[in-house]
C-alpha cells in the first residue's frame, strides 16, 4: 500500500480487462495478456491516456511498465498493440501499431529513424478519409487510395506551399527516392513529383509541364532540375516553369513546350508569352547547325551568328500543308501570287528554310504578266500574249551583266546572248548564241544594257524546260525573274534590290511558287 496509496475509485472491468485508481496518482490495471500493469496518471504518458485519448476505451489498458530506455532520454509504455512514447522534447503521444501509419514508423526504426518520436497524435478526417501523423522528423500520410507514406524536409514544405493534400499534388503515393543526377531526390504524388537537389531545393512538376518535362528526359536531360514551382494565371490561362536548362510553358491552345539558350535569351527581350508571338508551339527542331521553334504568332530561329522573330506570313502555310504546290525541299521559296484572274500586280514572300520550318525573310510587291495567270495545267503560250504560268518551278541558274555574288551557275551576258523564242526549233526555251535577232528569240543583251535594264540581273525560272519538265513546243518560254518593276510578258519583275538580294542568297533547287492566291493557297 506503502506505493501505491489507498484506492479511490472501485474496480472497474470490461471484457479486455480491469483498472482500479489508487491516492498516489497510479492506476492498477489487469489484462489476461499483460497481467498487473500500473499506470502513473500523474506523468506524461498517463496523463495522455487520460488527456488525449479518453481513457482505457481508446487507448486498450496497459500491458507493459512503462520503461525509460529510449533514446534522448525517451520512454514507452505498451497498451496492447497503441504504444505511448514520450521524449522531453516531444511530449507524449501514442502510435497504433497495426495501423498503416504505424507499421510504417515501425519500418523506419521508429523513434531511432529518421521520424524521431511522434509530436502529434494520428489525426483523421482529411480528404478522401486520409489520416497523418506528425513526427520530430516529418509526417506519415495515408488515404485509402495512396497508402503510408513518410513526409518530410524539404518536399513536405513544398508540398505544404501546394496545400498538402487538398491541392493539386493529392497524396504522396511513393517514398523519397534519391537516385537522380548530383544526388537529387523525388517523391511522387497522385498528381505529380516533387524533385529535389541540394542546388535547386524541393519543387514539384505535374500536369502537362510534367508530362513534357519527362518527354524532354526529366532531371537527366538538358532541363536539369525544377528551381521553382509552375506560375500560373498568365494571359489566356497559361503558365510557365523555370528548370536549371530552360523554361516549359503551358497554354490550353498550345500544350505543354519547352524553350532554352540562344531563342529563350531572344524570347526574353521580346517580352515572353506577352510579345506577339504568344507561347510556344512546339519545342524547338534543329538540324545542320541551326534550330527553329514555332509560336502562336511566328517563330524563333538560332544559328550560331543570332537568334531572330519572325511573325507569322504566308511562309507559314509552307509548314502547315496549307499550299497546293510542293516545295521539294528547297531552302528558300518565293510565293508570287495575284489577288484574282487579270491581275499583273502580285505580292512576293521569300521564304527562308531554317531546320525544316519556313519563315518570312522579306516581304514586297512584284509584277507579272500584263494578262495574269492562267489557271493551273494551263500554258502561258506565246510571251506575246502577256501570260504567266501556275504553278512551282526551280531555279537553278542565273544570268545578267555581272554576277552579285550568288550561288546560282552565272551566266554572264554579252551582245549574242539570245534566247529562243520560236517554236518548233532546236533552241526554243534555251539559252543560246547568235549575232542574229530572229523572229520571237530574246536579244538577251538589248533588255540587259537598255534603258529599261530588265536582264541586267536575272534569273531562269524552269518553267517548260528541265529539270521541272520536257520543253513543249508553243507552250510558253523566257519566264524569268528580273529586275524592272513593270507588267510583263510573263516573267516576275521586282525591284532592282529585291532580285539583286534573291540571286545573293540563292541556291541551285530553290523554287518560285506562283499564281492566284486560291489556286496555290489550301
Amino acid at each position: 500500500m506503502a506505493t501505491l496509496g489507498y484506492p479511490v475509485t472501485d474496480e472497474k472491468c470490461d471484457p479486455a480487462g480491469c483498472a482500479q485508481r489508487y491516492s498516489q496518482g497510479t492506476d492498477l490495471a489487469w489484462t489476461p495478456v499483460g497481467g498487473y500493469q500500473q499506470v502513473w496518471t500523474r506523468g506524461a504518458i498517463g496523463g495522455v491516456v487520460y488527456g488525449l485519448y479518453g481513457g482505457y476505451a481508446g487507448t486498450g489498458y496497459p500491458t507493459s511498465a512503462e520503461a525509460c530506455t529510449l533514446k534522448d532520454q525517451g520512454c514507452v509504455q505498451e497498451f496492447g498493440q497503441f504504444r505511448i512514447m514520450w521524449s522531453p522534447s516531444s511530449g507524449a503521444f501514442g502510435v497504433w501499431a497495426p495501423g498503416a501509419i504505424g507499421a510504417l514508423y515501425a519500418s523506419a526504426d521508429a523513434e531511432q529513424g529518421k521520424l524521431g518520436f511522434p509530436t502529434s497524435k494520428e489525426i483523421c478526417g482529411l480528404k478522401g478519409s486520409g489520416c497523418y501523423q506528425n513526427y520530430q522528423g516529418g509526417a506519415i500520410v495515408w488515404s485509402p487510395a495512396s497508402g503510408a507514406h513518410i513526409s518530410q524536409g524539404d518536399m513536405r514544405r513544398d508540398w505544404a506551399s501546394r496545400g498538402y493534400e487538398n491541392g493539386g499534388l493529392g497524396y504522396p503515393v511513393s517514398e523519397e527516392i534519391c537516385d537522380g543526377p548530383n544526388s537529387g531526390c523525388r517523391q511522387e504524388y497522385q498528381g505529380g513529383t516533387i524533385m529535389w537537389s541540394a542546388a535547386t531545393g524541393a519543387h514539384s512538376v505535374n500536369g502537362g509541364i510534367k508530362g513534357r518535362y519527362q518527354e524532354q528526359g526529366g532531371v537527366s536531360g538538358y532541363l536539369g532540375y525544377p528551381i521553382e514551382n509552375e506560375i500560373c494565371n498568365q494571359p489566356r490561362g497559361g503558365c510557365y516553369q523555370w528548370f536549371q536548362g530552360g523554361l516549359i510553358f503551358w497554354s490550353p491552345a498550345t500544350g505543354a513546350q519547352p524553350i532554352r539558350g540562344g531563342m529563350q535569351t531572344k524570347y526574353a527581350s521580346m517580352g515572353w508569352h506577352l510579345s506577339y508571338l504568344g507561347y510556344p508551339a512546339t519545342p524547338e527542331v534543329c538540324s545542320g547547325g541551326e534550330c527553329v521553334q514555332a509560336f502562336q504568332g511566328g517563330y524563333l530561329t538560332w544559328t550560331p551568328s543570332a537568334a531572330k522573330d519572325y511573325g507569322r506570313s504566308e511562309c507559314s502555310n509552307l509548314n502547315e500543308g496549307a499550299i497546293k504546290y510542293p516545295t521539294a525541299g528547297a531552302k528558300r521559296v518565293l510565293l508570287t501570287y495575284a489577288a484574282d484572274y487579270g491581275q499583273s500586280y502580285a505580292a512576293v514572300v521569300y521564304c527562308l528554310r531554317v531546320a525544316g520550318t519556313y519563315v518570312i525573310d522579306w516581304r514586297t510587291d512584284g509584277r507579272v504578266g500584263a494578262s495574269g495567270f492562267k489557271p493551273p495545267g494551263v500554258a502561258s503560250g506565246p510571251t506575246r500574249n502577256n501570260f504567266s504560268p501556275t504553278g512551282s518551278y526551280s531555279v537553278t541558274e542565273a544570268f545578267g551583266l555581272g554576277n552579285p555574288g550568288t550561288a546560282l551557275p552565272y551566266r554572264l551576258l554579252n551582245p549574242n546572248s539570245r534566247w529562243g523564242g520560236n517554236p518548233w526549233t532546236d533552241t526554243y526555251n534555251k539559252y543560246f548564241e547568235s549575232t542574229s535577232w530572229v523572229g520571237w528569240d530574246e536579244n538577251m543583251w538589248y533588255f540587259a544594257t537598255g534603258r529599261s535594264h530588265d536582264y541586267r540581273q536575272g534569273a531562269v525560272i524552269n518553267y517548260n524546260r528541265p529539270p521541272d519538265s520536257q520543253i513543249v513546243q508553243d507552250a510558253g518560254f523566257a519566264i524569268f525573274l528580273h529586275e524592272h518593276k513593270v507588267a510583263t510578258a510573263g516573267c516576275i519583275s521586282l525591284d532592282d534590290w529585291a532580285v539583286e538580294d534573291y540571286l545573293r542568297k540563292s541556291v541551285p533547287g530553290d523554287r518560285i511558287i506562283m499564281g492566284v492566291a486560291r489556286d496555290i493557297f489550301s
